[in-house]
């Protein structure tokens, strides 16, 4: 296993914040096995080396390798108080995301576009410049929240997750050279809200190279939030395709009822509360203004009780298909599936009765 054995332990140890009575705890190895195991005086067994790597969330590959590893930078927004916990099993997720991927040979290559160079002053109108440009650049159209989370898993191959995160506005977005781009959602939130977030997390993968950030867990200041939310709420909000659709509802002495005001925010796939920050900003409006608005608006969506859609698995849908996929083509064993599905192997068994329906079968093209 090397002299570094030690070493690497060690550093894995510290780098999640555990005590050794912690991860003892987590392994059921004795903490004084693991710091004679940090101290040199003795090396794990493999079994034991397999449950220290669960508890820091690393490969095996990690503590047999003198390569340096590559640590994941994880971005947390308004970080919840489990956040080294949730860090690690959404890391945890993205890796087998990525084996999918590589065992079903169905590796996105396509990088997120290139709209920050990382050079120059950056600020609001630079903000809005590249939520222009992310439309045009994903083909989002008039209604970019409806299509953009399909458009970054299925094209970028972008890791969306989605978890319980406790309170509103807690999400995050991380960024590895093994599994690339990765954003998790909270999934107690709205839909209208994970669609913001979304949005906002992504601005910071686009980005990266501006805010450049050291390993592990670490948060942007309040100045980058700013600016995410600015670019959240453009690209959401295109401001000429905005204004054609509040102009058309509005009556001859320009005003718009709430039930229209509503209509337009779910085609638009944002909260109305939104909706009247942007129209601040877009109409210059005095801030006591639009706050009034805000609050007559929830006051609306109180009474007539606007339903959301049921909260979302915790699997992507491709994750879902890879893992799939990669059953049926015997690339993964009954229990690894179910492992990676968070299901029972009898559960998992069923899966392969779709190896049943048989092939579909494409003409071949006369020459």
């Amino acid at each position: 296993m090397g002299s570094g054995l030690s070493d690497r332990l060690k550093s894995a140890r510290e780098s999640t914040g555990l005590t050794q009575e912690q991860v003892a705890e987590r392994t059921g190895i004795d903490d004084s096995t693991i710091s004679k195991f940090e101290n040199g005086r003795g090396e794990p067994r493999l079994g034991q080396l397999e449950r220290l790597g669960e508890a820091y969330h690393l490969p095996l590959s990690y503590f047999f390798s003198n390569i340096p590893h590559d640590t994941p930078t994880v971005l947390w927004r308004n970080e919840p108080t489990e956040a080294q916990d949730i860090a690690g099993e959404f890391i945890d997720l993205c890796r087998q995301y990525h084996q999918l991927e590589i065992w079903t040979g169905q590796i996105r290559h396509a990088p997120l576009p290139n709209l920050d160079n990382g050079q120059g002053e950056f600020g609001y109108i630079q903000a809005q410049r590249i939520a222009t440009e992310a439309r045009k650049a994903f083909a989002l159209g008039d209604r970019p929240g409806q299509r953009l989370a399909g458009i970054l898993g299925e094209v970028y191959g972008v890791k969306i997750f989605h978890m319980d995160l406790g309170d509103s506005g807690i999400a995050a977005c991380a960024f590895s050279k093994e599994f690339r781009n990765a954003i998790l959602l909270n999934k107690n939130c709205t839909s209208w809200r994970r669609n913001f977030d979304l949005v906002h997390e992504l601005f910071h993968l686009l980005t990266w190279k501006r805010f450049r950030r050291g390993d592990g867990i670490c948060k942007p200041d309040a100045q980058e939030e700013k600016l995410a939310t600015c670019f959240a709420a453009n690209l959401l909000l295109p401001e000429e395709i905005l204004k054609n659709a509040l102009d058309e509802a509005a009556n001859k002495t320009g005003k718009i009822p709430f039930s229209r005001l509503d209509a337009i925010a779910r085609e638009f796939d944002v909260s109305l509360e939104s909706l009247f920050w942007r129209m601040h900003f877009l109409y210059h409006w005095k801030e006591e203004h639009t706050k009034k608005y805000i609050g007559l608006g929830k006051q609306y969506i109180k009474t007539i009780k606007r339903q959301d859609v049921p909260s979302p698995e915790k699997f992507p849908e491709r994750y879902r298909a890879l893992a799939i996929q990669a059953l049926q083509n015997g690339e993964i064993s009954i229990g690894r599936f179910a492992q990676f599905m968070n299901t029972s192997r009898h559960e998992a068994q069923q899966y392969l009765a779709g190896e049943e329906c048989g092939y579909a079968e494409i003409p071949t093209p006369v020459s």
